[in-house]
Formats: structure tokens, C-alpha cells, sequence
């Protein structure tokens, strides 16, 4: 008798010869189909300023002052350093480094498909893993970033692999899998700065937890400074401080000023923001422009905070329900169409009983995964939310939403 699609699902070995395959493929040809119609036509803004100075100055710098280029601390470096090391391999111009850096965004979202259903599989059977990673797969916030030009393309698939190797040095404290992990960690840091502080705090639990050695985690520390330390040398020589980046102080006044929503606010052309601008035009222009620039705005996001906490307060529990569900006064273009919000809104609703679940089961693995979602949660609900963010926390949500299906499924058996 011929087998039927529930006893194919059911074998892990034809799974992994049929099923995985056919799912790799098809998520690598819809990012191409995606990016074919939506796509960054160029690349612009901070990314076209930093590539084009790293290009022809060799020099990492936004502002330029008399003719001279300043150091940059404004943004964290590895996305412009991607996007110029596609430039020197490739030597390609404009449009066709473009598409090249496009096709090489597609490649690595369709790898982290795979590497999605590999987490799974510590949770769930191969069948539930694959269906999973197919509905992570085709959903359109994490088909339609590939043909961005953002950071948040490297951030998603760091992402995954930080997860994957927590699980691994979790169970198995082997040298190559702590060594993975510190890079990775390394190399999160140099995407999104706050990644600093959700590192810290996930690695001190699995230490406090007594699932890591001091020595193991001696190891992770060190090897995930040794990573980042070129770009901290390259900051003390320049600045004579030793810092990451230097925008604590703007976003923190973004996401926390009179004007601020979700997404928060920035234009200072407003006349509440008269005095901050003429601070601002009133900084020396140095090298140390940015800091300067960055401090000023810490202040008055510090005073903002202290003159009107409970607004803030307030802000900040919006900022943290909008980024688990959806933000309901979104300004982005394109942000309430239905197949993107539809799957968004039902994922979050469904993963969070699956909070419930996942704690129920009470494995420590969940409690890491659980440190991880709400670490992201706090802090960058601190600053501001932007639409693009809620992928970081999306692999989280589908587990949970997994889980609680399961439970549903299970109960209704039951009766």
C-alpha cells in the first residue's frame, strides 16, 4: 500500500529527505519572487553615507566638518561593513551591488529557515518542526525584509544561531560549541547595541542556574569581548573612551520626548523642540560631535522622565503590548495590509497562553527562551518600536503558539 502524507510526516528520515528539502527551496524562491516586485531601489540614508565613506576614504564616518571626515559612533558597525565587503569582493556599481547584496540577504533568511526548524526540534517532533518553519517561512514581514536594505536582515539570522548554540552549550558544554556561541554573541553586539545587555543577562542566568561552568563562562566572556574589541580600540583611539556606540542618549529621547508614540518621534523642526535644536547647532564641530550631540540628547530624555514619569510609564506599556501584538497607530506605509497584519495579531494572540504552557512544562531550555522574549521586550520598549523589530521576537512567538495549540489539541482529545 502507498503511504499517505500523515505517515511520510510521521518519519523523521523522509522528512529530512523530502519535506526539509522541498521547504529550503521554496522559501529561497519566494524571497527571489518577493524581492523581484518589492525591494530597495537603492541604498540610501545613513547606509549610502557610511558605504560610500568607507569606500572611498576607507574611513567609518557619518558627519563631515571643513572638509573633514569624523569618526562615527553613531550606529553599531557590522551592517555597514557587510555591506562594503560585498562592495570589495563583488566591485560591482549601484544597481548590480544592490542586487548582490539583496541576493546574498535572501540566502541567508532561507538559511535561517533551516536553522529555525533545527531549534524546533529540541521542542517538538520533526513533523511539528517542519510545520513550523513553514509558517515561519511565508510570513511577509520575514519575506519582505530581504530586499531591505537594514540591519534587521543580519540581526534575524544572528538570531536564530544564537539560539541554536544557547541550546547546544546548554546541553553540551563542548569547546566548538562555546566558541560558535561567543562569536555569534560578538557579532550581535556589533549589529544592535542593546544586544549587550540581553547577552549579559542570559548568560549570567544559565551561570547563576549552574548549568555553565565559571570556566566555560570565563571563556564565552572572553571571546566574545576579543570579538568586539577591535571596533572598542578603534573608539578609545579615536575618542579616548571605551563604548560600543554612542546612541544611548537619541534613541533614548526618540522613544521618550512630548511628541513620542510607539514608533516614536524625531523630527526637531518642531517649536517644542526649539531649545534642544539650538543646543544641538551649537556643538563644536569636532570629532567629538556625536558624543556631544548624543549627551544632549540623554539629558532631556532624563529630564523628560523625571518631569513626567507616569506618561512615560504609560508609553512604555504601550511600547511593550504593541511590539508583543501590533502597534494600533502605526505611521508605516503598508503597515495595516491584511497578510501582514492577519498572521502577525493571530501568532501573538496565540503565543501568549502558550506563555502559560511553556512555563507549565517547566524545562530550563523555556526558561532561557522565555529570559530571551521578555529581555528583548523591556529594553527595547525603553527606547522605541519600529515595525521591523517584531521579527527578533517572531521565532519566540511561533514556538509558543506551537506549544499552545498542542495544549488545546491535547484537551480536546482528552474529553
Amino acid at each position: 500500500m502507498k503511504k499517505n502524507i500523515n505517515q511520510i510526516l510521521d518519519n523523521p528520515y523522509n522528512i529530512k529527505i523530502y519535506w526539509l528539502p522541498c521547504l529550503i527551496a521554496f522559501s529561497f524562491l519566494l524571497r527571489l519572487l518577493a524581492a523581484y516586485f518589492v525591494r530597495d531601489v537603492q541604498i540610501e540614508h545613513e547606509w549610502a553615507v557610511l558605504l560610500n565613506n568607507l569606500i572611498k576614504y576607507k574611513s567609518f564616518s557619518y558627519y563631515t566638518f571643513n572638509n573633514q571626515l569624523i569618526p562615527s559612533a553613531l550606529v553599531p558597525p557590522l551592517y555597514s561593513f557587510f555591506l562594503y565587503l560585498v562592495k570589495v569582493i563583488t566591485s560591482f556599481e549601484e544597481t548590480s551591488l544592490l542586487y548582490s547584496i539583496i541576493f546574498i540577504q535572501i540566502i541567508l533568511s532561507t538559511f535561517a529557515i533551516y536553522l529555525f526548524y533545527q531549534i524546533n526540534q529540541t521542542f517538538f517532533s520533526d513533523r511539528l518542526s517542519l510545520i513550523n518553519s513553514i509558517i515561519f517561512s511565508i510570513i511577509p514581514l520575514n519575506v519582505y525584509v530581504c530586499g531591505q536594505i537594514s540591519s534587521a536582515n543580519l540581526q534575524i539570522f544572528f538570531s536564530l544561531l544564537f539560539l541554536k548554540f544557547l541550546l547546544l552549550i546548554i546541553k553540551k558544554q563542548t569547546n566548538s560549541n562555546l566558541l560558535i556561541f561567543s562569536i555569534v554573541s560578538g557579532l550581535l553586539c556589533l549589529i544592535r547595541g542593546e544586544f549587550v545587555l540581553i547577552f549579559l543577562i542570559i548568560i549570567f542566568f544559565i551561570f547563576l542556574s549552574k548549568k555553565i561552568k565559571l570556566i566555560n563562562l570565563m571563556k564565552i566572556v572572553i571571546v566574545t569581548f576579543l570579538v568586539i574589541s577591535p571596533y572598542l580600540i578603534r573608539n578609545y583611539v579615536h575618542f579616548n573612551q571605551i563604548f560600543l556606540v554612542k546612541s544611548l542618549g537619541y534613541n533614548l529621547w526618540k522613544g521618550n520626548n512630548e511628541l513620542s508614540l510607539v514608533e516614536g518621534y524625531e523630527n526637531l523642526d518642531r517649536i517644542e523642540f526649539a531649545n534642544l535644536q539650538y543646543q544641538i547647532i551649537n556643538i563644536e564641530k569636532n570629532k567629538y560631535y556625536e558624543i556631544n550631540r548624543d549627551n544632549i540628547f540623554l539629558e532631556e530624555a532624563v529630564n523628560n522622565l523625571e518631569k513626567n514619569s507616569s506618561r512615560y510609564l504609560k508609553l512604555f506599556l504601550k511600547k511593550f503590548f504593541s511590539y508583543y501584538f501590533i502597534d494600533m497607530n502605526s505611521s508605516y506605509p503598508n503597515y495595516y495590509n491584511f497578510f501582514h497584519i492577519f498572521p502577525i495579531i493571530l501568532l501573538s494572540v496565540l503565543s501568549f497562553p502558550g506563555l502559560y504552557v511553556l512555563f507549565k512544562i517547566n524545562k530550563f531550555e523555556h526558561k532561557c527562551f522565555g529570559l530571551y522574549l521578555f529581555s528583548n521586550l523591556i529594553i527595547f520598549s525603553i527606547f522605541f518600536i519600529l515595525p521591523r523589530y517584531k521579527l527578533t521576537i517572531l521565532p519566540i512567538q511561533l514556538i509558543l503558539a506551537a506549544y499552545f495549540v498542542i495544549y488545546i489539541f491535547k484537551k480536546f482529545n482528552k474529553t
